[in-house]
């Protein structure tokens, strides 16, 4: 059994009590100036790392919470979730606690004490995720104030240029029935990803609203299936808005109601090299949005892209250059009942046109 989180609510509460006022005043580091300490701690970012070094004493707690970029990487912690078609309550704090476990909300009560944060990266494993032992498919999503539009692709198999699979099986041959299947299944576990995005759409929104001075700003999924994040003009867009926004702005329900989506059984990349089979592609999107392609390529919502996902990217690219005549269009229609205890039930139904 692993040791209990630094981060466990009781155990924090207890080490910060202990450590108040106990540094050794003789030792070396003790005796260097605070700015040198503050350059030394910046060089940490680990979130738990900085932890400890704040409970060290009085003084390295005020030291600490000047440093200026945090990364922090967690998996789901004791979720209590167990309903895939709910998402969060209108509590903010019990939405952390709810699906990431109390250990990840006292990390988060920890890192909103960094005001002069500028950088930061959050990693999380997605609650929706977790039973899903496939690294194939991946998501982008366009938003601001409220998420715009949803991409989701995943493919069976993916080939680099030499025939080599690089994920999946590009031997397996798919009959009628099994390419039904599978794309229904894949189209469930579309909506079980915009629902955990929603959810980590709303915890960028309280991030930009309580570390005032943050430059950049991404949560992204621990396997590299897709990330939100904002800097630039579009943070200070946000900034803007979530300062003049009240709590019940900040936690309301946005969705998407337009589906796009089709099946494409092979897709050759020519820029990358590399084969796509068994492809489900969807696109859901705000119908008082127009839509673009331009946010795929951007920095800002992207971030940078090693070789694979660089191959996804162009996969998107060419499905709407190509293949968008082959994608059926459906209206989305979304029920939110509000009655169903601690999480509101959030259930879809597409309409046929």
């Amino acid at each position: 059994m692993s040791p209990p989180s630094i981060f466990c609510p009781k155990k924090l509460k207890n080490l910060e009590k202990s450590g108040e006022g106990h540094a050794n005043d003789s030792s070396p580091i003790s005796r260097l100036p605070d700015e040198i300490i503050l350059l030394i701690l910046n060089r940490l970012i680990d979130l738990k790392t900085l932890c400890f070094c704040y409970l060290v004493s009085k003084r390295f707690s005020s030291i600490v919470l000047q440093v200026d970029a945090i990364s922090f990487a967690s998996p789901v912690l004791n979720p209590k979730i167990s309903d895939k078609n709910t998402i969060p309550s209108r509590s903010f704090l019990r939405m952390i606690s709810s699906l990431y476990g109390e250990s990840f909300l006292s990390a988060y009560r920890f890192l909103i004490k960094f005001k002069g944060v500028k950088s930061l990266c959050i990693e999380l494993l997605a609650p929706g995720h977790r039973a899903v032992d496939s690294r194939l498919f991946k998501w982008k999503v366009k938003f601001m104030k409220k998420i715009e539009s949803f991409i989701f692709l995943w493919p069976n198999s993916l080939c680099d240029k030499d025939g080599l699979c690089v994920n999946g099986n590009g031997d397996e041959e798919e009959s009628l029935q099994l390419i039904g299947d599978l794309f229904q299944k894949k189209r469930v576990l579309s909506f079980q990803c915009l629902q955990d995005i929603m959810a980590l759409h709303v915890m960028l929104l309280y991030l930009v609203n309580d570390l005032p001075m943050l430059e950049d700003v991404s949560i992204s999924d621990l396997e590299r299936r897709g990330r939100l994040s904002l800097s630039g003009k579009n943070l200070s867009g946000v900034k803007e808005w979530v300062h003049s926004a009240s709590e019940t702005v900040l936690n309301r329900i946005n969705v998407p109601t337009i589906l796009r989506n089709c099946y494409i059984p092979v897709l050759k990349l020519p820029v990358s090299g590399y084969e796509m089979k068994g492809i489900y592609f969807c696109i859901m999107e705000m119908k008082d949005i127009e839509g673009g392609n331009e946010f795929l390529m951007s920095s800002e919502n992207g971030g940078s892209e090693d070789k694979e996902e660089s191959a996804y990217t162009e996969a998107i690219m060419e499905i709407l250059k190509k293949h968008k005549g082959m994608m059926l269009t459906r209206n989305l229609w979304w029920n939110l009942n509000e009655d169903a205890g601690q999480h509101a039930r959030l259930q879809f139904r597409i309409l046929e046109p």
